[in-house]
């Protein structure tokens, strides 16, 4: 069975993906076997030579594919804060959808931790499988994986008023047809985590996200409290993290710890 990984990545998200690789390649039997292709396009999504070749060092079955972005130029975008700046690069995880030779394709996001083995996903027996209305981890089967569906989702992007950007889109086409997978291959909220959990998602985070961390600690509380398990202060700065999300923020130190040589080299 051929399986293929996708994902979109900048220079921003560089050190998640490299953490994500890792977490994935130590928890998921056969994962050296899938292949893995990252999505990146110049002025939306720019993706530095030398972060390419720290990702592919993690994971050797990385491939990197430049998208012409003058399909997602006309992307609409959040119109509120900062988060608004680099939001267009999501919509090139849409190309996952000419990825035709596959068996399964698999989308994930790069705020993400592989905490267990996902291995049972390339055996499922779905077409368009998520975990609620959240598409941080996608499973496509062969049905809609043709350019039909490609240029239908392409046309869409204009389209939409961009407040929830390719998540909003992908629900919109697909509502109906969407199938559900469990949560543990997507989990989130962190205060959730469970010996069960195999991917934790940083999906409520849009700044504050664990390689950044030291970069918010004089700026707000951090892990302090209970209740939802984040804090909206204001637009620029997001959700912030409470006590009850620490033991997920821990677990993806210790990740980061065993290769920080190789990300801070």
């Amino acid at each position: 069975m051929k399986i293929l990984f996708t994902t979109v990545c900048n220079d921003k998200y560089a050190v998640g993906a490299q953490v994500m690789l890792y977490s994935m390649r130590k928890n998921i039997k056969g994962f050296d076997d899938c292949d893995v292709k990252f999505f990146h396009s110049p002025g939306i999504a720019d993706l530095s030579e030398k972060n390419r070749s720290k990702i592919q060092t993690i994971a050797p079955n990385v491939t990197f594919h430049e998208v012409d972005a003058t399909k997602y130029i006309s992307a609409r975008i959040p119109g509120a804060g900062n988060r608004a700046v680099e939001c267009r690069s999501a919509y090139l995880t849409l190309e996952s959808f000419r990825e035709t030779e596959y068996d399964k394709v698999i989308l994930f996001d790069v705020d993400m931790l592989c905490v267990g083995d996902v291995s049972e996903l390339f055996e499922y027996d779905v077409q368009y499988g998520q975990v609620g209305v959240n598409t941080g981890l996608v499973v496509l089967g062969k049905k809609y994986r043709i350019e039909g569906v490609y240029q239908d989702l392409i046309s869409m992007i204009a389209d939409r008023n961009g407040d929830a950007m390719d998540q909003g889109l992908l629900n919109n086409y697909f509502r109906g047809r969407e199938e559900p997978i469990p949560r543990k291959f997507n989990h989130y909220p962190l205060k959730l985590m469970d010996a069960d959990s195999r991917i934790l998602h940083w999906a409520h985070y849009d700044h504050i996200k664990p390689w950044v961390i030291n970069e918010w600690k004089d700026k707000v509380e951090l892990f302090t409290g209970e209740g939802p398990g984040y804090e909206y202060p204001d637009v620029s700065v997001g959700n912030v993290p409470n006590a009850e999300c620490k033991p997920a923020f821990d677990l993806w130190d210790q990740y980061y710890n065993e290769i920080k040589d190789h990300i801070e080299a």
